[in-house]
């Protein structure tokens, strides 16, 4: 029975809150061939759509997991439900990175049917990099309460690799571009990190 509920609240949310972002998140893919070839591209100029806009989706699917209830009298709502909140924004974030790794496979198989040079190292890497953008969403949006902050926070985050590159190390972004991969690995745990934390903290609110 309470499966069954939740699968009704995630089909509402999906439904009402959520679908407006798969259809945004699409439209960056079908746009990004405008600004990069996709085509008969070698390993290191695969990299570049990969890592540079195709992660964009990461902003645009994980920020908004909390944004039905940032208003207030619908928050206090939610959390008189006998379904734990938390429950409800993992599942969100779950369907979320799901429908972002399904994307970024898709869009990387269709690169190799274009003949360009990519392998799951390419999958990884993008999806590292789109984990990341919408861990630092979902975080900043999760403990301020306002999704708008939480997209500032990862448009900034998205910028500072333009203007600070490689000194960022293994927060970089765009290591692939370069050559390397193992700042991959720390994007993919400082993301879970963010996530579990955000979550962990918003608990502890919530039961006070």
């Amino acid at each position: 029975m309470v499966s069954g509920c939740l699968a009704r609240i995630v089909y509402s949310d999906v439904k009402h809150n959520f679908l407006i972002h798969y259809i945004v998140a699409v439209c960056v893919l079908l746009v990004s061939p405008v600004f990069f070839s996709l085509s008969m591209l070698d390993s290191v100029l695969a990299a570049q759509p990969l890592e540079v806009f195709v992660p964009l989706i990461g902003i645009v699917l994980m920020t908004p997991v909390f944004l039905p209830e940032q208003n207030d009298s619908i928050y206090d709502v939610v959390r008189s439900r006998k379904v734990d909140h938390n429950i409800v924004c993992i599942l969100r974030l779950l369907f979320s990175v799901i429908i972002a790794a399904v994307m970024i496979g898709a869009y990387v198989l269709f690169m190799k049917h274009c003949d360009s040079d990519v392998t799951i190292k390419h999958f990884i890497g993008s999806f590292a990099n789109a984990f990341i953008l919408g861990a630092v969403g979902f975080t900043f949006a999760g403990l301020s309460r306002n999704v708008i902050i939480g997209y500032m926070a990862s448009v900034i985050y998205y910028m500072l690799n333009f203007t600070l590159g490689t000194k960022l190390k293994y927060f970089y972004l765009f290591s692939m571009i370069h050559g390397g991969f193992e700042e991959k690995k720390c994007l993919l745990i400082v993301a879970s990190v963010l996530i579990i934390f955000t979550l962990t903290s918003r608990k502890i609110i919530d039961s006070r």
